[in-house]
């Protein structure tokens, strides 16, 4: 499904064998050589936990008018094996808040926070508590009997929380290695218990995400892809509730395109919600919205074979992102793309490598937690 171009590269690299980013590829010369353009292009390398953690550059061919001046941050992961959606209290949330921006005011990468929340969440499901294995306590269940410092003190979660980053930053490649075995490098669980912190990522860099503030955005880098898929477009089982299907939704949006209308400028978001039959996304950006749908499960970050009526986001190198409707055969329907506020049906290359040259983070199940509202957008009739 996926072809991994020559080179890992990305929006944001930490090594050169490091994480990098998907972008869906074109079959001509010309095409491909816009692509390797988007995929080579303004790469800033990520804190090494002296540094802080740089800013996603601005897209290749972004209009001027939809860009922002605040640009993205990149909280980057690489997900491996099932992972793990729960549903975190106030309290939870608010952990995992501490522990990132403990690692903000040490001038960490957001790649150790999503390290470090991942940890706290298999090792104490983000709860600060005065009980565990032995002599365990706190969100990482460190203990004093291992030199981890006083149970008052590792109970004290700003406290404990710097106590695992100064072990992080003296970990061999930290920033470059599977995040279960460098968390088990830390923690010294059990042999049995190394690879148990894995389930935890896409849902610590959600946090993560949340925390690090409005522009922050997680994304999964994989390289670049030189294709355009060719399979079937696969079966989309949405669970999201949607006053529209994913049918009438793509119906909607293929009769917006020739209905004349142009006040979408800029609302790509509440687009791709009216489509579906809500009269607001409630969310504030694409970003946010992305971030949202990474933290709840929803997202599948770098997969490029979505299927009709999902969500697809791109970087745009702004605080505010881009996200469209796919609807099928590579087929795609966004606003802005034939004009200011009008929405157009482009192919997907169109997006990563004609008109915009965004990066494509991945794709997203059409749910929409705080929407509301009605759409003004109608539906042909008999689509069901």
């Amino acid at each position: 499904m996926r072809k991994i171009a020559m080179g890992l590269l990305a929006l944001l690299l930490i090594t050169a064998g490091s994480l990098s980013l998907i972008l869906v590829a074109a079959a001509s010369d010309a095409e491909a050589a816009a692509n390797t353009m988007t995929c080579t292009s303004a790469i800033d390398p990520v804190g090494n936990g002296q540094q802080g953690p740089g800013s996603a550059p601005a897209a290749t061919g972004w209009s001027d008018a939809l860009d922002q001046k605040s640009q993205a941050i990149v909280v980057p992961m690489s997900p491996q094996g099932p992972q793990q959606t729960p549903q975190w209290s106030d309290q939870q949330r608010r952990n995992a808040a501490t522990i990132t921006n403990v690692a903000r005011t040490r001038n960490l990468s957001p790649r150790a926070a999503v390290i470090a929340v991942a940890t706290a969440a298999q090792e104490s499901t983000l709860e600060n508590l005065t009980h565990g294995d032995r002599d365990s306590l706190g969100l990482f269940q460190q203990r004093p009997s291992q030199g981890w410092s006083t149970a008052a003190q590792i109970t004290d979660p700003v406290y404990a929380s710097n106590g695992f980053y100064d072990t992080l930053v003296k970990t061999r490649d930290w920033q470059t290695r599977p995040l279960t075995d460098v968390a088990a490098d830390v923690q010294r669980p059990d042999e049995r218990y190394r690879s148990a912190y894995a389930k935890w990522e896409q849902s610590a860099a959600g946090l993560v995400s949340t925390t690090w503030g409005s522009a922050a955005v997680t994304s999964v880098y994989k390289g670049c892809d030189t294709t355009t898929p060719t399979t079937p477009d696969p079966t989309g089982n949405f669970t999201a509730h949607n006053p529209r299907t994913a049918a009438q939704a793509a119906a909607a949006a293929r009769a917006a395109s020739t209905s004349g209308r142009s006040d979408f400028y800029r609302l790509c978001d509440n687009f791709v919600a009216q489509a579906y039959g809500w009269g607001s996304s409630g969310s504030e950006t694409a970003n946010v919205h992305w971030q949202r749908l990474v933290a709840t499960g929803d997202a599948h970050p770098g997969d490029n074979a979505p299927p009709i009526g999902a969500l697809l986001f791109y970087d745009s190198g702004s605080a505010a992102g881009h996200v469209a409707l796919y609807l099928g055969n590579d087929m795609v329907a966004s606003n802005d793309i034939a004009g200011d506020g009008i929405i157009g049906i482009r192919p997907r290359t169109d997006f990563t490598n004609g008109t915009w040259h965004l990066r494509y983070r991945g794709w997203a199940a059409p749910a929409f937690p705080s929407a509301g509202g009605t759409s003004t957008l109608p539906v042909p009739g008999g689509t069901t």
